[in-house]
């Protein structure tokens, strides 16, 4: 391989790096967009977890709780006479506290089939902060390597004095499938960013649904709770009277 060859082949592998250094930094750069755009959307749907579990799960509980407790002094305020009405009276009310308990225990599975899905969740996370915790190691151990070269060539062991026409040959062609292979890499990322990315703008629409169907549910929630004042104030005027 003669000296012009070299030359030649040094010059295409260097435009070659140029372009692909755009490519691959321009990767680089969507993923950590991407990467923000997949917090970003954790945060909303953490955020609508607290609205619907926090928020409207606690207040439309309190609804069930006091329709039960208007349903109790209905009828204990009943007015009976004998045993029959009074069997009438009391079922009703064993009626009411069935209902209660049946819509109560349901509740508690749905409660423990989510905890379930949490739980798989955090295992989920927990696989990825190891998959992270391994591309940290790597790059500890990359910058560790060169390091350590740097030091030895600044200690002396760069031998340009020893380069032959032919070792700068093996290293340029090394170069070159180096370059290659980086080059179908990058092209493989970009694709998979794409891929991605539809799926974090797919679950970004679903999750700003979401939002809008919990608040929506918030307003049906606050009217129960108008309708239910409107029955205990109809209870309390029955008991004072």
């Amino acid at each position: 391989m003669s000296q012009v060859d070299n030359r030649a082949n040094i010059n295409a592998n260097r435009a070659k790096l140029y372009a692909l250094e755009s490519t691959v930094m321009w990767n680089k750069a969507q993923a950590y967009l991407e990467r923000a755009m997949i917090e970003e959307n954790r945060a909303l749907v953490l955020k609508n977890y607290a609205a619907a579990f926090m928020g409207n799960r606690q207040m439309a509980n309190q609804n069930t709780d006091d329709i039960f407790r208007n349903r109790k002094a209905i009828l204990q305020g009943l007015k009976i006479e004998g045993p029959v009405q009074a069997n009438f009276r009391d079922s009703l009310l064993n009626q009411a506290h069935v209902d209660f308990l049946d819509h109560r225990s349901k509740l508690n599975a749905r409660v423990i089939a989510v905890s379930e899905k949490m739980s798989d969740i955090n295992r989920m996370l927990i696989e990825v902060n190891h998959v992270i915790m391994e591309g940290n190691a790597e790059i500890v151990e990359f910058n560790s390597g060169n390091i350590e070269k740097n030091r030895q060539w600044l200690d002396g062991d760069l031998h340009p004095e020893q380069a032959t026409p032919e070792t700068n040959a093996e290293r340029i062609a090394s170069n070159t499938a180096r370059i290659a292979e980086i080059q179908e890499r990058a092209a493989a990322n970009r694709a998979k960013i794409d891929a991605v990315m539809e799926k974090v703008q797919a679950n970004r629409a679903i999750i700003l649904k979401d939002s809008e169907k919990i608040y929506a549910r918030r307003e049906k929630i606050l009217a129960n709770h108008e309708k239910i004042a409107a029955n205990q104030a109809r209870i309390a005027e029955m008991i004072s009277g």
